[in-house]
């Protein structure tokens, strides 16, 4: 069974790991000086990276919560995340390479950020019932 304090580093670690994977691929993305699209699509995935970031190091600074706490922000965050795929998949359609990149990547920021809110709502549950 899974404590506060291992739910709530797991959550810490996995939100910064993505942060620094973002930001380095984005930068890397960047240096190679690749076409309009992915030169969007880097930049906003590095953006992403940046707020990932910041978030993980508030998380790691701020009070604990507990479970019950943290289990109606997942599910808000799973609500904003299917936002984001579907304000992504709009943005993706537009003309012009530059909304193509910037919608792709908030695509994929929306559906990792789903999927790990979703397993931490699952994992906050978990504990709350038991």
């Amino acid at each position: 069974m899974d404590s506060a304090d291992e739910i709530r580093r797991a959550l810490i670690a996995g939100l910064f790991l993505w942060s620094l994977l973002s930001l380095g691929t984005a930068t890397a993305g960047l240096y190679a000086r690749p076409g309009e699209t992915m030169r969007a699509f880097w930049f906003m995935s590095g953006l992403w990276g940046l707020i990932d970031g910041l978030i993980a190091v508030y998380a790691l600074l701020a009070d604990s919560q507990t479970p019950s706490q943290l289990l109606p922000i997942f599910r808000f965050n799973a609500g904003l995340d299917v936002i984001y795929i579907a304000a992504g998949a709009g943005i993706a359609t537009r003309k012009g390479p530059t909304a193509r990149g910037f919608g792709l990547a908030v695509i994929v920021q929306g559906v990792f950020l789903l999927m790990f809110d979703g397993y931490f709502w699952w994992r906050c549950a978990q504990v709350i019932v038991g």
